[in-house]
């Protein structure tokens, strides 16, 4: 069975069927959406789970291209590269630490030596807000923020609350 094919066509119980065939990530992606559009939750989210896990486990990949970028004074590359990175593991104080120093030799520039809206919105997007939080306040002390820097970091305070008091109410629960 063409997997992508009948994914394309809407025949999700065919695709949702096809699980146990479905030899490539992509093909298991669409299995995985199939199964959640056809109502199997359970098995949609073992079969989207697993792929997640595989997903951050390749992520990996990003800190190795950004180092082989940095070696090439890619620097811009390498700051993209270790954004994605970061995105899936935001608390790699090795990946933060090897890019804040800056080299001996003085030629390569630090990726990510000061605080950045880039990296808040890392911190932010994967639920640390706290961190996230650290970070703009630095930034609104420091500069005159432009708007769109303040609505976000006002954004992250409301999230930052919610969490805390969803936090609390859970503890008052039990």
């Amino acid at each position: 069975m063409d997997i992508r094919k009948a994914f394309e066509q809407g025949a999700f119980l065919e695709v949702a069927d096809a699980a146990p065939d479905a030899p490539s990530p992509e093909d298991q992606l669409m299995v995985g959406i199939s199964l959640f559009k056809v109502g199997r939750e359970t098995d949609a989210m073992a079969v989207l789970r697993t792929l997640a896990g595989r997903v951050s486990d390749l992520a990996r990949a990003y800190y190795y291209m950004a180092l082989i970028h940095r070696g090439r004074g890619e620097n811009e590359a390498a700051k993209s590269c270790i954004n994605r990175y970061l995105s899936f593991y935001p608390d790699d104080d090795e990946a933060l630490d090897l890019f804040a120093e800056e080299e001996k030799d003085g030629e390569a520039a630090p990726l990510m030596s000061e605080a950045s809206p880039e990296l808040a919105k890392i911190y932010a997007d994967q639920g640390h807000y706290g961190q996230a939080l650290k970070i703009y306040s630095r930034l609104l002390k420091n500069s005159d923020p432009e708007p769109q820097m303040r609505r976000e970091a006002q954004r992250v305070q409301t999230l930052y609350l919610i969490k805390t008091l969803e936090g609390w109410l859970e503890r008052t629960r039990k």
